[in-house]
This record gives structure tokens, sequence and C-alpha cells, in this order.
């Protein structure tokens, strides 16, 4: 099984079709016994950061820019599962 996560909008591009609907909603969270918050909804800004958060850098301004191409690992450096190797899985055509 090869599994794609998509958002509306890839969905729209990929299929050419409308995408479903989201099967949840405001209504599931109280059927599910869970609470719902205004914050959930659409239509809500954005929630001020924490301190804590709000001191968070993106990954590249403390590790420096990476202008090295990714490079696959050596054989040495991949640990085999212990099940006999399957079928190689390929990514589909869009």
């Amino acid at each position: 099984m090869f599994v794609h996560l998509v958002t509306p909008p890839e969905w729209r591009r990929i299929t050419g079709e409308a995408p479903p609907p989201s099967p949840v909603d405001r209504a599931a969270y109280p059927r599910a016994g869970r609470p719902w918050y205004d914050s959930y909804d659409a239509d809500a800004e954005d929630l001020a950061p924490t301190p804590t958060l709000e001191a968070v850098e993106p990954v590249g301004e403390w590790l420096g820019d990476d202008l090295e191409p990714w490079r696959a690992p050596s054989a040495d450096q991949v640990t085999p599962l212990k099940d006999a190797p399957g079928k190689p899985v390929a990514d589909g055509d869009w």
C-alpha cells in the first residue's frame, strides 16, 4: 500500500476533482466526548505564541545553509529489517 497525504489544493491538482469534505467538524468533537475550542474554527485568528515558542528559530538560522545535495546512505550505514527484503516501492504517476 502506498499512501499520499495531500492538501485540498493538491487533491484538486492531482485528481482534477473537488476534494472530499472532512469527516471531522465542529459536531464530531462533542459526539466523541471531546471539547471544541473556538481556535479550531476556520475563521479563527492565530493564537499568540508562548514565550518559549516565540524563541524558537527556524532550523536554517541556527544550523546554517546546507548547500550540499542529499546523498543516499552507503550500504554500511543501513541496518536491514529482520524480514527478507520485499519488492521496492515506487512513486506513482500523477
